[in-house]
Order: C-alpha cells, then sequence, then structure tokens
C-alpha cells in the first residue's frame, strides 16, 4: 500500500520548546547573539533530520496527516501512521464507491502509541472505501519527555551543520563521527523484517 504522510510546517516555537537557542549556543560554543537567527533555522533543520530519520516527533503536534488510496482489506491488518508516539485520532476520512466523502467515527478504530491504526475490537475495515483517505492525528513526546539520546543526536546535527555551512568540504579531514547521529538514532528506527 502506498500512502503518503503530509509536511506539516513547524509550529511557531517548536524547535525552542524541544532545545531552547541558549541551549544551543552553549552546545555550539557561541557567547555572542550575531548569529542567533542562524542557530535556530540549523536546530529546526536538525530537530526535522531527527524526527524524520526516526519517525518520531520530538514534541507534541497536532493535524499530521496521513493519506492513501486505500485501507487494507484484511481484518487483523493495520494502518502504519509512520510516526510516533501516537497520541490521538481526530478524523478518518475516505470516498466511497459512489464517489460521495465519508467521515469515519474516531471510536471505530483503535491505536498504538507506536502508530498502528486498526479497527476497533469486534470492528472491521469500512467495505466499499474506493480512495482518498485521509487520517488528521496527533503525536509527539510531552515537553520535557523526549529521549536523552535523541535531543543529542539533534545537538550533534546542529554542530555539523555550524561548522560545515556548504555542501562540499574542501579542506581538513570529512567523515562521520563515530558513534554519532545515527547511532544515537538508531534505537529509535523502526524495525521493519
Amino acid at each position: 500500500m502506498q500512502f503518503e504522510l503530509g509536511h506539516v510546517p513547524m509550529p511557531e516555537g517548536y524547535g525552542d520548546g524541544i532545545l531552547s537557542l541558549d541551549a544551543c549556543k552553549a552546545h555550539l560554543r557561541v557567547v555572542d547573539d550575531s548569529e542567533d537567527g542562524l542557530i535556530a533555522a540549523l536546530r529546526d533543520a536538525a530537530i526535522e533530520y531527527v524526527e524524520r530519520y526516526c519517525g518520531v516527533k520530538l514534541g507534541a503536534q497536532t493535524g499530521l496527516a496521513w493519506r492513501a488510496e486505500r485501507l487494507p482489506s484484511a481484518a487483523s491488518a493495520h494502518v502504519d501512521l509512520a510516526v510516533r508516539p501516537v497520541t490521538a485520532i481526530t478524523s478518518i476520512s475516505w470516498r466511497a464507491g459512489n464517489g460521495a466523502q465519508v467521515e469515519g467515527a474516531v471510536a471505530d478504530f483503535r491505536f498504538s502509541e507506536a502508530g498502528a491504526l486498526r479497527p476497533a475490537v469486534g470492528n472491521s475495515w469500512p467495505s466499499g472505501a474506493a480512495g482518498e483517505v485521509e487520517v488528521i492525528f496527533s503525536a509527539g513526546y510531552e515537553e520535557g519527555a523526549s529521549p536523552a539520546s535523541l535531543l543529542s543526536a539533534v545537538k550533534m546535527m546542529l554542530g555539523h551543520l555550524y561548522m560545515n555551512r556548504e555542501a562540499v568540504v574542501t579542506s581538513g579531514m570529512a567523515g562521520e563521527v563515530p558513534l554519532g547521529v545515527a547511532a544515537l538514532c538508531a534505537p529509535f528506527r523502526p524495525v521493519t523484517i
């Protein structure tokens, strides 16, 4: 099944709620305010990188949209919302075979924090769902609950982006720091078998 997780821009203050500008400057050993705008932009890019790499939201976010052309047909199948931790399902809709837009009852479905959406116990997937499936949901760690290793990965990525502002390095050595960003993120990446 092909699906798309719609892009939702970072809400105002999202990055600062995860890693304050002062914490970023302390990590980078920057003492003046002349590059605050740049540091904030690089911090947000580092947060977005770690979130996409791991399929998580480091802060609580609402209005996330998962879209697909169909729902599973097997009653035991689930939909993977591709972001964790899922905290709420706001709405579920699809286009019926007759072309009408159908709003499903959220109570007819259940979800796990890991992002698996299933029919509620005793229910099955809706029959006659012909396409344009959309699930609107909320996900993310509550303030102060983001895993320390992911916050460290954000800081490492921030440091890399700050020190390497060009796409090509022309001097010095290049290479990934052993036990760097990927190693810190690895336990949080979804396992596909």
